[in-house]
């Protein structure tokens, strides 16, 4: 019996000690530049003394001044893209311009996201002057309130530009309303937002003629927000914005698509390949259609 409840003892004694000896342990960094794989003990420190355990040398008290602290990732970060392409044969000659640039901030409840970008293409046949083909110029802001794990306030506004409209060259839209996120992970995100939204469009050579251009009308919109990580590599984002406005004779559509692929070469360089598509339809405009292909080379940071 004696024996028994000694082999009971030692069982108990090891699955008493086992959180402590099977805990992981963590770097510590000093400030110094040594590194100490340790496990903290939180209920024995304070500000002064931080209390470790490691696995050979036991219970440790190290100064807390010493401790370099940890640094904390920005809630800042951006990207900026640029492709350039140059062609000529035969006497015609044509160059496209395009930049893209993104700047977003994340804390806590709060994100903020501002992009820009510009499009610019002009060519000439041989003995002729260059003539204007593409020029395009967009800015957009949005930021978005998290108020529980369900929904988030948000409010946005836009800029387009289109300087080959014949009505609506410029186009500013502001919307408010609820973000709603299906999907939420470290590789997916998928946010619905609905909310009411106001649109004016004006400029172009026949803006005075047209009963839509030059003025601001109310409506509803409809956007949807994927991005989704593949692989360290990969990274493909999708946004679709689709809003109904209500003018003085009839509903008029407008929707906004846009697709982007990035690959990166390396893991840690930040910098990355992408391929943009780009699909605008504004019914109040003329031409009501225009989509853009770029390719890029960028970096984030």
């Amino acid at each position: 019996m004696s024996g028994r409840r000694s082999l009971s003892a030692a069982l108990l004694a090891v699955l008493m000690a086992s959180p402590s000896v099977m805990a992981e342990t963590v770097p510590i960094q000093l400030k110094n530049g040594d590194t100490i794989h340790a496990e903290r003990v939180p209920e024995e420190s304070d500000d002064s003394i931080t209390v470790v355990i490691h696995p050979q040398l036991g219970r440790l008290e190290i100064s807390s001044d010493s401790i370099k602290e940890e640094e904390k990732p920005s809630p800042w970060s951006s990207t900026l893209s640029a492709g350039v392409i140059g062609v000529g044969e035969d006497g015609d000659e044509s160059l496209t311009l395009s930049m893209n640039a993104s700047s977003t901030y994340l804390k806590d409840a709060d994100k903020l996201v501002m992009k820009g970008g510009m499009n610019y293409k002009s060519s000439r046949d041989e003995g002729e002057p260059f003539s204007v083909d593409t020029e395009k110029g967009s800015a957009s802001l949005r930021y978005d309130r998290k108020l529980n794990d369900t929904v988030s306030f948000f409010t946005s506004g836009s800029y387009d530009y289109n300087g080959l409209n014949d009505v609506s060259i410029n186009t500013v839209k502001g919307a408010v309303g609820a973000g709603f996120p299906l999907i939420s992970n470290e590789t997916t995100e998928l946010v619905v937002s609905v909310g009411p939204t106001l649109q004016w469009s004006g400029g172009g050579r026949g803006c005075n003629g047209d009963e839509f251009c030059g003025n601001t009308y109310p409506g509803g919109t409809f956007t949807t927000q994927l991005n989704w990580v593949a692989n360290p590599s990969f990274k493909f984002s999708l946004e679709n914005n689709l809003s109904v406005l209500a003018t003085e004779s009839e509903d008029k559509p407008t929707n906004s698509f846009t697709a982007l692929i990035k690959y990166f070469p390396s893991f840690s360089s930040g910098l990355f390949t992408s391929l943009k598509f780009e699909s605008i339809y504004n019914s109040i405009a003329d031409p009501e259609v225009s989509n853009t292909v770029t390719g890029q080379l960028g970096l984030e940071f």
